[in-house]
């Protein structure tokens, strides 16, 4: 378990200092994974450094296992890192070594045996899927590989937690998607508690467990990643979500509109429901699929759509209040009846 209790690190320039990390306190739960999400410059990496003490907070207590580890030097902190992996966003490999040689260093400089080393490279290329690549060099593997290896040694010493900094940031998408996978089999399969940093929503949502938001220094918000995108509390964590789960609908579509436009957001049982048919069924409105899309967080389905409605203003009314009562979410997003909002639209167009 990883407990960070009112957690602060500033950076003194020559007139003031910066505040990276305000009071954060927060606690990992043992094999969790756990992300930290937020835009640049929010102060994720520092809160990630403070974990193994490559950052030292300015005040605040750092607790793993039960153990007060924020004082921790010498002996005791090379302890403590033996049991902390890390990964990075650039790789950090050694260019001129083979790949077993990049995973071997880190098992030689704790003083494993020669023969145990060269068995445990050989299980470790196996566990991440580069079993016939312990000879090649980094620059002969791609993006992906370079990170697998990353993970190989990173987890070569057998460490209780993982700490990720951006470790898919450079990949591209199927690359990234593999990573995540392999991620996931080594959480299940060793247990180990994974601690990962992002900027990129699609990331977290299929990773982690939990994630903590931040902002500006500040841990706004914790919870179930599945709770955080279905019902996000406060401003900054809506406004982040939002970028992931709404739909820009194009001007020119607007215009087309005389109706209004509903945005609609439902979670579990309710996207089994036929509440749109229902709703053109018992009202008399004319409904208009504009988009709709249903993913799977942890297993829970969080679904999306944004609908034009079109009828008597009564009508319409009644339609919307059944949808409003049916959903976890309802929002009208467009008005086409509204001549002024039509005619600053047009003037935006041309």
């Amino acid at each position: 378990m990883i407990k960070l209790d009112k957690v602060s690190v500033e950076f003194h320039g020559k007139l003031e200092a910066f505040k990276a990390v305000r009071e954060v306190s927060l606690v990992i739960e043992k094999s969790e994974i756990f992300g930290i999400v937020g835009t640049s410059g929010a102060g994720k990496s520092t809160l990630l450094r403070t974990i193994n003490l490559l950052q030292r907070p300015t005040c605040g207590e750092i607790w793993i296992d039960h153990n007060n580890i924020t004082n921790y030097t010498g002996e005791e902190l090379r302890q403590l890192r033996l049991k902390l992996g890390m990964i990075f966003q650039g790789f950090n490999l050694i260019k001129g070594k083979t790949v077993s040689q990049n995973i071997e260093f880190a098992l030689k400089a704790w003083g494993v045996e020669k023969d145990e080393r060269d068995e445990r490279v050989k299980e470790l290329l196996a566990l991440v899927g580069l079993p016939d690549k312990g000879e090649a060099y980094p620059l002969q593997l791609s993006g992906g590989q370079k990170q697998r290896v990353g993970i190989a040694r990173a987890i070569a010493n057998d460490p209780d937690i993982l700490l990720c900094d951006e470790a898919t940031s450079a990949l591209d998408l199927e690359s990234t998607e593999a990573i995540v996978q392999l991620l996931k089999e080594i959480n299940k399969k060793l247990g180990i508690t994974i601690v990962f940093i992002s900027h990129e929503l699609e990331v977290i949502k299929a990773l982690c467990h939990r994630v903590g938001v931040m902002s500006q220094g500040k841990l706004v918000e914790v919870g179930e990643v599945f709770d955080i995108f279905a019902s996000p509390q406060d401003d900054f964590t809506k406004q982040l979500v939002s970028k992931s789960t709404n739909v820009m609908i194009p001007k020119e579509v607007k215009l087309m509109t005389h109706g209004k436009l509903i945005s609609l957001k439902y979670k579990g049982d309710q996207t089994l429901e036929p509440v749109i048919s229902s709703a053109a069924k018992n009202f008399k409105v004319d409904l208009n699929i504009l988009h709709g899309n249903i993913q799977y967080i942890n297993g829970k389905p969080l679904g999306a759509l944004i609908i034009g409605i079109q009828g008597i203003e009564e009508e319409a009314n009644k339609a919307i209040s059944y949808l409003k009562n049916q959903v976890q979410e309802l929002e009208v997003i467009y008005d086409g009846r509204n001549r002024g909002a039509i005619n600053e639209l047009r003037q935006s167009v041309v």
